[in-house]
């Protein structure tokens, strides 16, 4: 059974509905008002108008709105009101009765005391107004006491005044003091005070202490300024291994607007400086810790004076305490001797940190001071311990420049900012002079020049030129050289020295005590020898001129390389932080440089280079054999090539750093291998001379050898230059190789016609064989760098170079197509991981490019020439030799001969000798060439000259096969191809003496003609014994011959005409 019908539970189940409403009443409220603000929006707006909305309601048709709708709406908003007021209706009644009582009492007993009140203040008012003169008495002696406490209060903070001044000056809060200072002074100045006889001690203490405080602030500043202090060591950075390039710490000058990076620091000092435009800083500057921020911090407008924090450190800060420096002494209304002092002390304070850098280089560096470096080395390593130590105090040296720059520009703007403040520009007498930043660069830029001085020049830092058989690079760069202004013009000759040097001493110890006595604190940390230097400022001394100091390495002119990437890297610092004010262009800022390079640089790298080259080619193995070639090449290199070639890449590293000169050191270039090219064609010219004995030989036109001679006519020399076009072997190849050696044979018998060649006009010194071969390599050697450096652009990338001359495109096909140059490539690989990684090349453009590649171009005729010559003169001798062994030799035997004829063995012995003094100064392809072809020329003479035997039987025929043989063999053991070698034809052409006419004849009836008529002709004459020099009409026979052999041999002759002509 359900325990409630089906009417109570529906009781029930809506007396609990009211009692959730009535808890519920907010959220039923709040849903009301989503459903309104959901569908009935434009109700709430205080434009509404209802009358629009009753029209829309009253109608029906779907354009009207849904009365139904409406009024469940309204009805759900009854309901949710009428539960809150269920709900708070006993707080409305309470607060309705609370009202009325609040209203009761305000009605009542307020209005009573009010009117009391004013019926007291009336009667207070006429109290008051009443004049009484005892009441006068008491007032005026009231003043009089008041203003005896108040002096005897300032009277007692004088006193303590002493010591919260030594307080802050030893915190180093300046700003502070400066103005506590100040204030106590004025204070002390005014008459209620003059009269006090007990303040005259302490008015003259602080004015002595306001004198002491502008030499300190001076001080201070000073040491800030140029980073004496170790709280500057965040605003220069000290060079690390391969530094490329110069960082800057701390400030940054962009657009014209200063901004300060910000680092880091401990938590314990969170407080920073404040500025009065609202920005406070959390994370102040501290070296201990420099990681930059991305925020800023902005200078402060003109009439804003930075507020001092007495809480931190100021000297954590360096601008920041420069700041307070320069306000301090603003403050002071010191500023404008400051900024004088500042600048009269500029030379000297950068000659000490100048000084001071080169002593902690030497410090730090002082195992690597030790190791001396060959000052002619040109090939300096990268990691070279003497270039480290340089590189090591440029860089340090250059960031701490850097750094005292930014702060002369910091200060220039902080005072122009000063300068601008009402308090300056109304009084003229208080008129600040802000010096120029260019008075600040000159000094440095004076100590820079010094330092490119010190470590590029030599000779007392000026360069003089002593070449005087070498072409002058004053001549190449037409610069006018200026008198050297440190030489002496004249002297005192009659004056006293004792004298001079006693007066020196008296006013050296004057001084020195008076410095002692004004500034003892800041004189006693001043070294004695040095004390004078310090103060004492030469303000009518030459500016451009500087006191050299002391050099951690020798100076050479290629120190260059090393020297000028960070001065180029410090000069582009200086252009950022040159003020936008500055009446001068960031380019007249480093017009110094060039003119340093044009002046100094220029004529000492040439006045060097030149005599370097002029050591290397002057001395007597200048064109020997380097012992060190294996270093860079396979095979040998003269000593002039590989150090022409140091120098050459040592000026094309400094061509690099020093890209706007280009011009100038591509004509030295130029003019370098101009000279060596003479020299090398000196060298050549007196490696082919004949020796003095044999210089007048018989029919010889001039000096030279026979060899050198021919290669010379033009002839000779365009078939010569197209054996590298067929160098690759094939069949075509070989077959044109032939036909060109053919070729030359003939061209030589020309030139030699029926002369002998004697042995005056060869070559027989084997050490010049060898000087011809290592020249001709070495040159190829040399060229082939040189073009590698030409051909690569500035990224050390390789890249086609064309010539525009067709001869020189020509010329460079034929070299680059023939012959290797055997470079040692495991040792190149070393070097260049040695250097860095460093690509050196020589960039050119225009008549300057065509010029150089006109001048390669002649080296590699020259180169040619050699090789020429060495082939030529290898068959000028076989030429020479066979003459004698045909002319000469007996081939009418009685017996038979074991060896061959001694001209054979001698030219044997020749060749093999020839053979040896090339083979390792050659490489292969320029080996082959040498000999190839040799073994046609000597068929062609064994066969032609057979005109010369007087008499021939069988044993001469088996001696000239021992001959053949013998040079066959000989030749075979030399060439790299001993299978493409026969003489064959000559063999089997003696072989026909044998035959005898008939059978010769037959022979060429049924076989063909092997041989030429002249050849035929000739053994003809050879088997008749028939003289072909007898011109008589009847002609005489030869010797032991019958004079039936003239018929025969007239008869066998014309058969063989018939037969030749049967074969054309």
């Amino acid at each position: 059974m359900s325990k409630y019908t089906d009417e109570g539970w529906r009781t029930a189940y809506a007396q609990e509905q009211n009692r959730s409403v009535k808890n519920d009443s907010f959220l039923e409220m709040e849903a009301a008002m989503r459903q309104i603000k959901a569908h009935w929006e434009f109700m709430t707006s205080e434009e509404f108008n209802p009358v629009p909305l009753a029209l829309e309601l009253l109608d029906g048709s779907s354009l009207g709105k849904d009365y139904r709708v409406f009024k469940q709406m309204k009805g759900q908003l009854d309901k949710a009101l009428q539960f809150i007021v269920n709900d708070y209706y006993q707080g409305f009644n309470s607060s309705i009765g609370t009202f009325g009582g609040v209203m009761q009492n305000i009605g009542g007993k307020f209005n009573e005391r009010v009117k009391e009140m004013k019926s007291q203040l009336k009667t207070c008012k006429e109290t008051l107004m009443s004049k009484r003169s005892d009441l006068l008495q008491l007032w005026f002696r009231s003043q009089q006491y008041k203003e005896m406490i108040r002096i005897l209060d300032q009277i007692e903070e004088f006193k303590e005044t002493p010591e919260k001044l030594e307080v802050l000056l030893r915190e180093k809060h300046f700003l502070t003091a400066a103005k506590m200072l100040l204030d106590a002074i004025k204070t002390l100045e005014k008459k209620e005070m003059i009269g006090i006889g007990a303040l005259s001690d302490l008015r003259r203490y602080l004015k002595a202490q306001q004198s002491s405080l502008h030499e300190l602030l001076i001080e201070e500043l000073h040491n800030h300024l140029y980073l004496k202090n170790s709280y500057c060591d965040s605003r220069w950075v000290k060079y690390t291994k391969d530094q490329k390039t110069l960082p800057s710490p701390l400030m940054e000058w962009q657009s014209g607007k200063e901004t300060r990076k910000i680092s880091y620091m401990t938590l314990k000092n969170k407080k920073n400086l404040q500025v009065n435009t609202g920005l406070t800083m959390s994370t102040p500057l501290s070296p201990k810790s420099p990681k930059p921020l991305n925020n800023n911090i902005t200078f402060n407008d003109e009439d804003e004076m930075i507020v001092e924090n007495l809480e931190i450190n100021p000297e954590t800060d360096s601008f920041y305490y420069l700041e307070i420096l320069i306000e301090s002494l603003s403050t002071l209304k010191k500023l404008p001797q400051a900024l004088e002092t500042i600048t009269q002390r500029i030379p000297i304070e950068l000659y000490q940190l100048v000084d001071k850098t080169i002593a902690e280089v030497e410090e730090s560096q002082k195992s690597k001071i030790n190791d001396v470096a060959d000052i002619f080395a040109l090939d300096y390593p990268e990691n070279d311990a003497q270039m480290e130590i340089l590189r090591d105090l440029l860089w340090t040296l250059y960031s701490k420049l850097d750094a005292v720059l930014q702060g002369h520009r910091f200060i220039l703007d902080i005072v122009e900012k000063i300068s601008k403040r009402q308090e300056y520009q109304k009084s003229d007498s208080q008129n600040i002079k802000v010096y120029s930043f260019i008075e600040i660069w000159k000094p440095v830029q004076s100590e820079v020049r010094t330092l490119l001085r010190d470590y590029i020049t030599e000779d007392e830092r000026e360069s003089i030129s002593e070449n005087t058989s070498e072409a002058s690079i004053q001549e190449m760069i037409k610069d006018r050289r200026a008198r050297d202004a440190s030489k002496q013009l004249f002297r005192f000759g009659d004056s006293d020295t004792t004298l001079n040097e006693e007066l020196n001493k008296q006013y050296k110890r004057d001084i020195s005590t008076v410095l002692q006595n004004s500034m003892p604190e800041v004189f006693a940390k001043v070294p004695d020898e040095r004390q004078l230097s310090v103060f004492i400022v030469d303000r009518f001394a030459n500016a451009n001129i500087t006191a050299g100091h002391k050099l951690v390495i020798k100076p050479d002119a290629f120190n260059v390389s090393i020297i000028f990437k960070p001065t180029l890297a410090f000069l582009d610092k200086v252009k950022k932080i040159i003020p936008s004010s500055a009446h001068q262009s960031s380019a007249d800022f480093t017009t110094f440089l060039d003119d340093f390079v044009f002046n100094v640089f220029l004529p000492q790298i040439g006045d060097k280079i030149f005599e370097i080259f002029r050591q290397s080619t002057a001395e007597s193995d200048a064109f020997q054999e380097d012992p060190n070639y294996k270093t860079y090449s396979a095979l040998p290199v003269i000593k002039s090539a590989s150090s022409l070639m140091m120098i050459v890449e040592s000026l094309c590293a400094m061509l690099h750093n020093m890209a706007s000169h280009k011009e100038e050191y591509s004509k030295m270039i130029i003019s370098l291998l101009t000279q060596y090219y003479v020299k090398c064609f000196e060298q050549y010219q007196a490696t082919v001379s004949k020796n003095k004995g044999e210089a007048n030989v018989k029919d010889d036109a001039n000096n030279q050898g026979i060899s050198a001679t021919w290669v010379q006519q033009d002839q000779l020399s365009e078939v010569l230059g197209q054996y590298p076009y067929v160098a690759e072997d094939n069949a075509k190849n070989r077959r044109k190789r032939r036909q060109l050696c053919d070729k030359e044979t003939r061209i030589e018998m020309n030139f030699k016609k029926n002369r002998e060649i004697s042995l005056g006009q060869l070559i027989t010194d084997n050490k010049k064989l060898t000087a011809l071969a290592n020249l001709y390599h070495s040159l190829k050697w040399f060229v082939a760098k040189i073009w590698e450096l030409r051909g690569k652009d500035s990224t050390g990338n390789l890249h086609s170079t064309k010539m525009d001359d067709g001869n020189l495109a020509k010329i460079n096909r034929r070299w680059s197509s023939y012959g290797d140059v055997n470079f040692s490539l495991n040792v190149d690989d070393e070097k260049k991981k040695e250097n860095g990684d460093r690509e050196i090349s020589l960039p050119l453009t225009g008549e300057m490019a065509n010029r150089f590649d006109a001048l390669l171009a002649t080296f590699q005729q020259l180169a040619e020439q050699n090789l020429f010559t060495l082939r030529i003169e290898l068959r000028c001798h076989t030429l020479h030799y066979l003459d004698k062994a045909m002319r000469e030799g007996n081939y009418q035997l009685e017996y038979e001969a074991y060896e061959p004829d001694p001209y054979v063995l001698t030219l044997n012995a020749d060749m093999v000798k020839f053979n040896e003094n090339i083979a390792s100064h050659l490489p292969t392809k320029e080996h082959k060439f040498v000999f190839e072809g040799l073994d046609a020329l000597m068929e062609h003479l064994l066969v032609n000259n057979a005109v010369f035997i007087r008499n021939l039987n069988t044993n001469g025929v088996m001696k000239m096969t021992r001959n053949i043989l013998a040079l066959q063999q000989n030749l075979k053991n030399i060439v790299e191809t001993p299978g493409e070698i026969s003489l064959e034809r000559a063999r089997r052409y003696y072989e026909m003496f044998n035959m005898g006419p008939v059978n010769m004849l037959t022979q060429i009836k049924e076989q063909g003609a092997i041989f030429s008529f002249e050849e035929y002709k000739i053994m003809l004459e050879i088997m008749y014994k028939i003289d072909p020099t007898d011109m008589q009409t009847t002609p005489s026979t030869r010797r032991d011959s019958p004079s039936s052999n003239r018929r025969l041999y007239n008869e066998n002759l014309l058969e063989l005409n018939e037969l030749m002509l049967d074969f054309l």
